[in-house]
């Protein structure tokens, strides 16, 4: 399988107050073609910023950043010197997690296509109309002739995040980015969400990077997935080892124990914060809330260990090694 999206030794740092702060930090990731990924961490682990800043939403005057990106065959020399303009919408597409911010609420919906369009395509009005109503019939919005003719503020949280999908899959793009999709609509418009999103994924081969912090979708929706934790992606994995809770860095396993769990038994609670930038320090910066730390985390240089299609960052990596052979992987 090829990838649509490649992503090698990627850091990113921030310029506030006379300081530098590591955001990101040598994140490697890749999304093959017609594959769905899924992105878990906690708020300010640096998941959002990693894609913004990757197709050059991050200031360049706050933000700098380093490494090799890949996407759709395009290499990105420079996000932040407007090299990715051109590919936003065209290449990538994203779904936000708040649908009413996304759209400027003084225009149509109709407005909204017509202007999505008109930056790549040489479509007449009445071309992206036609198109615009197909794709609402199929997000299974009624009377898409009169949706269209709406304002944003007119609409349910719902029937906007459906409106965004439409419009990331009228220009065809190979990948969409779904930051938090589901956040702010409730759990029959979720399952729909879902459900509209795999099935663009089967039938039209879209690639997806889905961020969630709702272990039970991500699980229900992506082939591989990726654990992000204060700027390093601390582990990846087969989407099946997270459903068999076969997963092995200790912050991945204080996830899935804080998941609910529908019984009588009291609902494991991670102690500690993640550190905020200003805290961040040398080595792991899970240690002070690890139950396996050691002396030798504090010196860890968080370098990646991979056994077979599994990789984690850990000075464990030895021992999570003898787990994953004993599961059956092989170097």
């Amino acid at each position: 399988m090829s990838d649509i999206l490649t992503v090698k030794n990627y850091s990113l740092k921030l310029k506030r107050d006379k300081r530098t702060y590591s955001v990101i930090q040598s994140a490697s990731m890749h999304i093959g073609k017609g594959e769905i990924v899924g992105l878990i961490g906690e708020s300010g682990s640096g998941k959002s910023m990693l894609w913004k800043s990757m197709l050059g939403l991050a200031d360049p005057a706050r933000w700098s950043c380093s490494g090799d990106i890949e996407l759709n065959g395009k290499r990105i020399s420079d996000p932040g010197a407007g090299d990715t303009a051109e590919m936003r919408g065209k290449d990538a597409a994203v779904i936000l997690q708040d649908p009413m911010n996304a759209f400027d609420q003084v225009f149509t919906i109709q407005h909204h296509f017509l202007e999505t369009a008109k930056v790549h395509k040489d479509w007449s009005d009445g071309e992206t109309r036609a198109k615009a109503i197909e794709l609402l019939r199929r997000m299974n919005i009624r009377e898409p002739e009169k949706v269209l003719r709406m304002y944003p503020f007119q609409c349910s949280g719902g029937m906007l995040q459906r409106i965004m999908i439409a419009m990331a899959v009228m220009l065809d793009t190979p990948l969409i980015i779904a930051d938090e999709p589901t956040t702010s609509v409730d759990v029959t418009v979720q399952r729909e969400i879902v459900s509209i999103l795999k099935e663009i994924n089967r039938e039209k081969g879209t690639s997806i990077l889905y961020i969630s912090h709702d272990l039970k979708i991500i699980e229900s929706i992506a082939d591989r997935i990726y654990v992000m934790y204060a700027g390093y992606l601390v582990e990846s994995f087969p989407a099946g080892r997270l459903q068999e809770g076969r997963v092995h860095h200790p912050y991945t396993k204080k996830l899935l124990q804080s998941r609910p769990s529908y019984t009588r038994a009291d609902l494991p609670v991670m102690e500690g914060n993640p550190p905020t930038l200003a805290e961040r320090q040398q080595g792991c910066p899970f240690t002070p809330r690890c139950e396996y730390a050691q002396e030798g985390c504090l010196s860890f240089d968080m370098a990646e260990t991979r056994i077979g299609n599994h990789t984690v960052r850990c000075c464990r990596a030895e021992s999570l090694s003898e787990e994953l052979a004993g599961d059956g992987e092989t170097r």
